[in-house]
This record gives structure tokens, C-alpha cells and sequence, in this order.
């Protein structure tokens, strides 16, 4: 129980900090970790203070009274300090002065989020992205899942869905040649549409040190042939040395030829 309760602790602890180029990525992180802090702290964020925290016609904020009052405020409190915290130091000018978590939580989005053209824009490059993807030169399966994981995720979070039977057949697609007679069977599949791309992935993990081992012999036998003649020239410098010799006559052979058969 102890245990548990440090865990959670040491996660809660870990502010996921706004990064400007990852914003979309940012709120899903931040959102998750205002709801594990506290359920009540996302609902502020997302609705806005209670009645009796809001700003006045004076433009100023009436004093908790009661106990009950004094908690919300304490959590509201909570909520903006949260967010503030997540901010780079760089742009904390820009935002220090709002005191109330609703109105920071939409002027950082409309600081960040860009607008429609360039979220339009950066659909479009990781839709290219999608299309051209393929495995790398000596990477494992491993490695490209994990690069295609991330890249679906990317589309997902700027609002683009795929079929679960496209995303599947594509990561097919994209593994090399060497995989050609695993995956055979995986794309006559009909129940591809239902299987999630972790499962896909686990499915093809049993192979992959198989496949990694078929790649080392060629390596092997070339290595092999090269001691091979390495030792075979150690052994037998005799023969070396009357190979030598060989190749010597004969060139001096040419050589003599060279000179007294030229037409003077």
C-alpha cells in the first residue's frame, strides 16, 4: 500500500511541461495528469470558477466567506498555479498575470494551437509522412514499429483516423524484404481489421530473432572464407613462396620478350 501510494506520489510529482511545437501532444498529457492530481481540478479548468469566484463588474474577485468557499478557492488556486507551472520560462511574461484557469487554459491554446492553416499544413506533411513511410536500411522490426507507433499517434492527436485494416496492411507493407515470407499469412488475414497494431506487432515479435539471425551468415561465411586463406598461407609458406616464384618467371619471361622480339 506504501508503496503504491509513493508511485503515485513520484508520478504526480513530474509536471509534463508545454512544449510549443507539441501542443496538441501537451493537452493530452496535461489534461491526464490534472485528472490523476485531482478530478475537480479539470472541471474548473474546463468550465471555470464557481459562481462565487468569478470576477465582478469591478473587475475584481469577492472574498471566500464560508469554509466550503475557502476549499473551492484553495482548488482554483491549484488549478492556475498547475498550469503556470507548465510554461517555459520564455514565455511566463506572456502569461503570469491571468488569475483565473479557464482564461489561461484558452490563451495558451490560442497561443499555441496555430491556426487553421497551419494545422491544415501539418496534416498534410504527416499524411505524407504516412504515405511514404518504410522500414530503414539495418533497422529492426522493433525499431520501426516504434517509429511508425509514434507517427500514427501524431495524426490521431491532429484529428486524422485511419482504418484499423489500413494502419495494419501499411506496417506490412513498410517491413523489408527479409520479412516478405512471415508476413505472407498476416496480409491473407480477413481479421485485420480487427486486430489492434500492438497485437500485429506482438504477433510478428516472435519472429524477429529469427529473421535477425538470417542476417549474420552472409556476414559469416565471407569472414570464414578470409581466415580460411588467411590460415592456409601461414601453413603453407612453401607453396606461397613457389607461387611467388611462378608469377616471377613469368614476368620476367614477358619482360625479355618485351625486349628483343620488338619490330626496330
Amino acid at each position: 500500500m506504501d508503496n503504491t501510494v509513493e508511485s503515485s506520489s513520484t508520478l504526480v510529482s513530474k509536471v509534463p511541461m508545454l512544449k510549443p511545437n507539441e501542443f496538441d501532444m501537451w493537452k493530452i498529457r496535461i489534461k491526464q495528469y490534472i485528472l490523476l492530481t485531482d478530478f475537480s481540478m479539470w472541471d474548473i479548468v474546463e468550465n471555470g470558477p464557481s459562481a462565487e469566484g468569478k470576477i465582478g463588474h469591478d473587475g475584481r474577485r469577492p472574498p471566500p466567506k464560508t469554509d466550503a468557499e475557502k476549499k473551492v478557492r484553495q482548488l482554483e488556486m491549484k488549478a492556475l498555479s498547475t498550469l503556470l507551472l507548465t510554461i517555459p520560462n520564455e514565455y511566463q511574461h506572456q502569461f503570469h498575470h491571468y488569475t483565473d484557469a479557464q482564461i489561461l487554459w484558452n490563451a495558451l491554446e490560442k497561443r499555441f494551437a496555430g491556426t487553421k492553416s497551419t494545422k491544415r499544413n501539418q496534416r498534410d506533411i504527416l499524411k505524407q509522412q504516412y504515405e511514404n513511410f518504410t522500414s530503414s536500411k539495418n533497422e529492426s522490426m522493433t525499431q520501426t514499429f516504434d517509429r511508425f507507433n509514434k507517427l500514427i499517434g501524431e495524426l490521431a492527436t491532429v484529428g486524422v483516423q485511419m482504418e484499423q485494416d489500413d494502419v495494419n496492411r501499411k506496417f506490412l507493407r513498410s517491413l523489408g524484404d527479409e520479412w516478405t515470407m512471415y508476413i505472407v499469412s498476416f496480409r491473407q488475414n480477413d481479421k485485420l481489421e480487427e486486430k489492434e497494431l500492438d497485437d500485429l506487432y506482438n504477433d510478428l515479435r516472435v519472429f524477429e530473432s529469427e529473421v535477425e539471425a538470417k542476417k549474420k551468415p552472409t556476414r559469416y561465411v565471407h569472414n570464414a572464407a578470409l581466415l580460411s586463406a588467411s590460415t592456409d598461407s601461414t601453413a603453407n609458406p612453401e607453396s606461397v613462396n613457389a607461387a611467388n616464384g611462378v608469377n616471377q618467371e613469368k614476368g620476367n619471361e614477358s619482360v625479355f620478350e618485351a625486349f628483343f622480339f620488338q619490330p626496330w
